[in-house]
Order: C-alpha cells, then structure tokens, then sequence
C-alpha cells in the first residue's frame, strides 16, 4: 500500500512517517515541505500526487494561529481547508485510491461532542469533515477525520504547555500559567502513530466504508494544576510555577468533554507521569 504523508516535518507526521516504514506492507512517501517551497508548494504537491498515484493520503499538516486578522484567516484557510481539497481533488482521480486521513481538534466540540467551536481554527477544521463526507460518498472511499487532544513525545517543538513547562525546568525560570483549573488529556505520539497504522490497515482491508470521525483520547483527563503538582513529585523538585499569573482564554473549556468516541480497538496504555519524567529525565541526558 503507498501513503502519501502531507505534514511529514511535523511532530505528529515525522513520528508516524518514521513507524508506518518500519512496516514492508507500506511503502510511505513524504510529500514535499510547504517551509522549502512555499509559493509553489500547492503546485509541487499536486505533481507528486499525480506522479506517486498513493492509495492513501496521511495529512498532518496544518496550521495554527491564534490571531483572527485578514492574514491570517486567509492562511488559515488555505492550509487547513483549501491544499485539503484541493490534494483530494486530484488523489480519486486515481482509480485505486482508497482513503484519506485527517486530524481535526478537540476544540471543535463541547463536553457532550456537539459541535461548538472554541477558535477560526477549530471551525475550519470542522468545515473539513463535510468535504471529506462529500468525497467520500461521491467517489466510494473511506475518509477518517482524528480529533486530537493533548499530544505529547519526545523532541517536540511546538508551544505546549509540556514544553513550557520542560523550558522552565531546564532554565530554572519561573513560568506564569492559568490558575490551572482546566483540563488536559494526553496521548502520547507513539500511541497515535499505532492508530495510524491500524486505520491504514483497516481501509487497506476494505474494514472502513465512507466518513469516519474518531475522537483520539486517553479518556482519563486531568487538571493542570493536579497535573504540575504530580510532575513535581515525581521530579522532587519544587518547579517555579506562577498559578493563577496568566488569565484564561474568553471561551477556555474549563469541563472535560465526558463523550468520546475512539476508534474500536484502540486505547492509551502509556503511563503518563513515567513517560513524562523520562522526558524530562531526557533533559540530562
């Protein structure tokens, strides 16, 4: 089976790029960088999409900004909506293409799964699955939309709360953060790679027919501030955390969403706080 990985430079797509290799019953090509072309990266896409012929297209890409201005809508829009539709279009031209795999967020919903966006990021993101419903009923392929929660792994480089608090920790600053009151719910990269490769598998195996929207969650969410006490103690060492030094965010979802609908067959087994002290472990090394 040939997957085409759209993101392949980011933490979710490198990781899972890196597992579905290991596997002879992929042959997984990473899809050129949108940071090394740019201007020209829609245009350099489509010409491997036609040259490569995947049978499934992994997108990991995507982009995030949290200003709402004319900029950035327009990116916002082009990255997480317009290149999806677009690479899509011309992937069933293909006559065995089989499926397409996306990742939306947990920001898209409330705590019962009903759909209420958080941020434009969230509502774009959204606007994605009807797309990949459409496509999937016209031209018979299986689409699966992943809503992620809080990921985590080492040598991750995004702006998350682990690696603000792994900066302050190394840097022995002190960190301003919310009162803490809201709740995160990790799932460690290695275990969404593991998902990837058994969806893969599934629509490989004809097991996945038309639109499929999974959450991707550990089902055991916990308070930020039960979780930086639990890493001081593991840690035993008294981290400079400010509570209560950053305000929250206008529409911060302070309920853990108490629905979930994870892919059959699939659940977390990472312990967190022993893989999240090898990560900081990992600092020494």
């Amino acid at each position: 089976m040939k997957i085409g990985i759209l993101g392949s430079s980011g933490f979710i797509g490198k990781n899972a790029s890196e597992f579905l290799k290991k596997d002879k019953n992929f042959k997984v090509f990473n899809f050129s960088s949108y940071k090394k072309y740019k201007k020209s990266w829609q245009k350099k896409i489509l010409k491997e999409i036609r040259t490569i012929k995947p049978d499934l297209i992994l997108n990991c890409s995507a982009s995030q900004l949290l200003t709402e201005n004319k900029t950035s809508i327009k990116n916002l829009l082009d990255s997480n909506l317009y290149s999806s539709i677009l690479f899509l279009h011309e992937a069933v031209k293909n006559r065995n293409f089989k499926g397409y795999v996306s990742f939306g967020s947990k920001f898209e919903f409330d705590t019962n799964l009903n759909y209420k966006p958080l941020n434009f990021y969230a509502s774009i993101k959204h606007a994605n699955d009807y797309f990949l419903k459409y496509f999937s009923e016209k031209y018979n392929i299986s689409t699966v939309s992943l809503k992620l929660f809080d990921t985590y792994g080492r040598n991750d480089k995004r702006k998350k709360i682990l690696n603000l608090l792994l900066n302050s920790y190394k840097k022995n600053k002190t960190l301003a953060i919310t009162a803490g009151n809201q709740y995160l719910d990790f799932v460690h990269v290695s275990e969404i790679s593991f998902l990837i490769k058994k969806i893969c598998i599934d629509i490989k195996k004809n097991k996945l027919k038309g639109f499929n929207m999974y959450t991707v969650s550990s089902e055991k969410p916990i308070k930020l501030k039960s979780f930086v006490n639990n890493l001081k103690s593991i840690l035993n060492k008294d981290l400079s955390i400010k509570f209560g030094g950053k305000k929250y965010r206008s529409n911060e979802p302070m309920i853990p969403i108490k629905k979930y609908k994870n892919y059959p067959g699939w659940k977390t087994k990472k312990d967190l706080m022993k893989e999240i002290k090898s990560i900081f472990d990992g600092l020494n090394d």
